[in-house]
């Protein structure tokens, strides 16, 4: 039996919502492994940061457009697809890049094209897409809550090239990276349950 669209928009969410929990929490495993080990030369946690956020990007992007796919998003929010889009875009080639030239150990220095172009994509582009995705769940507290502050927490991420503190830039990893894979995995469920209402 052929899916309606309303189904297929259900299981882009549920997916969706999934993978970003599942694969954020890996990232954020990874992530603390690395800094836990950081003064390791040549740690192998680079690459797997790099493998992780290519397999991710998809996720947040199928997120956003579900979203939209239910049609309960003000027209606002309709611009967070493509800003979604846009930062997983440049997320990708920033990561696919680093992969094929070795790694991101040498890009993670400040300053440099890649971990800016990386800032950009995810304490900015991302920041924007997820504060646009939030209206849609006016009637829904906790998403409503974790999306605003996964996105404010990001923007804030930029306090650290702005100051030069690159310290600072782990306020804008706790909103990618904590708060928006809760709020993924919760949005997860609630498409789990949803159904469109009928059309009159």
């Amino acid at each position: 039996m052929p899916r309606t669209p309303a189904s297929a928009v259900r299981l882009l969410g549920i997916v969706s919502g999934a993978g970003v929990a599942g694969l954020g929490l890996a990232c954020l495993l990874v992530l603390a492994i690395g800094l836990a080990t950081a003064a390791s030369p040549g740690a192998s946690w680079f690459t797997a940061m790099d493998v992780l956020i290519l397999l991710l990007a998809p996720f947040p992007l199928g997120l956003a457009a579900a979203v939209r796919g239910t049609g309960l998003a003000p027209g606002s929010t309709r611009l967070a697809l493509p800003c979604m889009a846009a930062a997983m875009a440049l997320a990708g080639v920033v990561h696919l890049s680093t992969l094929a030239l070795g790694g991101m150990n040498d890009a993670l220095a400040w300053p440099s094209l890649p971990h800016a172009l990386d800032i950009l994509a995810w304490d900015g582009l991302f920041a924007i897409a997820v504060l646009l995705m939030a209206p849609a769940f006016r009637g829904e507290t906790a998403i409503h809550r974790l999306l605003i502050a996964s996105g404010g927490l990001a923007l804030a991420g930029l306090i650290g090239p702005i100051t030069g503190v690159m310290a600072l830039r782990l306020i804008g990893i706790a909103g990618h990276a904590l708060a928006f894979p809760v709020a993924a995995a919760l949005i997860a469920r609630w498409f789990s349950r949803w159904r469109p209402a009928a059309r009159t």
